[in-house]
């Protein structure tokens, strides 16, 4: 190689180690935030918000809320109102907005004002008419229509709705009760009954709880353990807290499969994906201290039966290995974060 060409290669390796990384987007902010990593989302949202992006500004604010930075999540809200977020314009409305009854605002101080009750049903409006139904679903909860007074009317309408909504992923429409009754609520499951096998896995579970009141078991446990094969985070807790006892009340599934130690297993699995999770052993199984050999022992607080340290170290490596490559997903996004409703989350 002569001397020339040396010198090129040598220029751009440097220049290949010096580079800056290939800057995030948004998607991957959200994916992160979605992870519960509110710190490195934070880094994300900062970093495309400092070039003026609105969106960019809005989740900005809420990771600065997530981690107890709330003067400065204020700030960023304005800053994302002004630039032209409907959203953020909606947060900064606080308790002028329609069905707002307790904001943010009045303890943390933050720059609301009524003004962006209009603007922010103006961009909702907008966005709406262009076929997002993330805004059709903010509208009909913060700007309701006469109609929507009108009881068993109003829910034979939502019903006329769900289509259109479906079609636009407006998908919070179907998970909030707010709009749903004995009048219309077959429409509601079968829309979410779609969603789930387009693989929404909100609507797994919803689906799961919506046939669990129903009273219809085998349905419930079909649709809360295709979320548990799909390796879904909530699917896997609701599976662990609720539905095996479900199944030991209807009296069904083998005892192996609704003892405490298999709903361990499964609190594991969410843990293994996301640690903020805690699965403490004293949920499970019942602890009796061993004074003769001086050390603690289990039992399955279902069976009864003795479970050694090396079978919770085997079920935690087992949880570990099912995990593995998998992340937990909270499915967050305008409509199911605290900012929409105020001081209520909505999933």
């Amino acid at each position: 190689m002569d001397k020339m060409n040396l010198i090129k290669l040598l220029v751009f390796c440097v220049f290949f180690l010096i580079a800056p990384a290939q800057a995030k987007t948004l998607k991957e902010g959200l994916s992160l935030l979605n992870e519960e990593k509110y710190k490195a989302a934070n880094e994300v949202f900062r970093a495309l918000s400092d070039k003026g992006n609105a969106k960019a500004f809005y989740w900005l604010a809420y990771t600065q809320f997530k981690t107890l930075g709330t003067v400065e999540a204020g700030s960023s809200l304005l800053k994302a109102a002004e630039g032209g977020n409907p959203w953020a314009m909606a947060t900064l409305a606080g308790t002028y907005m329609p069905k707002v009854d307790r904001s943010f605002c009045g303890y943390l101080g933050w720059p609301c004002e009524e003004q962006w009750v209009d603007k922010a049903i103006e961009g909702w409006k907008k966005l709406a008419e262009e076929g997002n139904g993330k805004a059709m679903y903010a509208l009909l909860y913060h700007d309701p229509s006469w109609w929507q007074y009108i009881p068993i009317y109003r829910e034979y309408r939502y019903g006329e709705l769900a289509e259109k909504i479906y079609k636009s992923k407006g998908y919070t429409f179907f998970f909030d009760s707010h709009f749903w009754s004995w009048v219309n609520e077959d429409i509601r499951l079968e829309y979410l009954e779609k969603m789930a096998k387009d693989g929404n896995m909100v609507a797994v579970y919803e689906a799961a709880f919506m046939y669990k009141e129903r009273g219809d078991i085998k349905k419930a446990i079909d649709w809360i353990d295709y979320g548990v094969r799909n390796n879904d985070f909530n699917s896997l807790l609701f599976k662990s807290i609720m539905f095996i006892p479900f199944m030991r009340e209807a009296g069904i599934g083998e005892k192996e499969d609704t003892s405490e130690k298999k709903a361990f297993f499964y609190c594991m699995i969410a843990h293994s994906m996301n640690n903020k999770h805690d699965c403490k052993l004293t949920r499970y199984f019942d602890e009796f201290y061993d004074e003769e050999n001086d050390e603690l022992k289990y039992f399955d607080k279902y069976t009864g039966e003795y479970v050694s340290k090396e079978d919770i170290e085997s079920v935690k490596a087992q949880a570990r290995q099912k995990a593995k490559g998998h992340k937990a997903n909270l499915y967050l996004d305008e409509t199911t974060v605290e900012f929409f409703k105020g001081f209520r989350k909505n999933l």
